[in-house]
């Protein structure tokens, strides 16, 4: 049931594009100290490791999981680092 969800893309894409950026921007209002790269890491290797448990040809495609987990990571601080200017530029207004 779970990988047939996963099979179209109307799920499966909106979920790489929005995990890291709804994890990034809530980090970056929760403000945790050290701890909030570590939340996103995990974050973003649940997701890596579900989709490559659900993956039937997982062995030809670790360099994929790779990238995606990376751009993943990268996404969250990025959506991390704008969330936290636009908090700041409103707290000083």
């Amino acid at each position: 049931m779970t990988a047939s969800i996963f099979d179209s893309g109307a799920v499966y894409y909106p979920t790489i594009l929005l995990l890291p950026i709804v994890t990034g921007s809530a980090l970056a209002r929760w403000k945790p100290e050290r701890s909030g790269l570590w939340i996103l890491l995990g974050t973003v290797a649940a997701f890596v490791m579900f989709d490559f448990a659900l993956d039937e040809t997982r062995s030809e495609d670790v360099p994929f999981f790779i990238v995606l987990g990376l751009f993943m990571f990268g996404l969250g601080l990025l959506a991390r680092s704008l969330a936290q200017r636009l908090l700041r530029r409103r707290a000083d207004v």
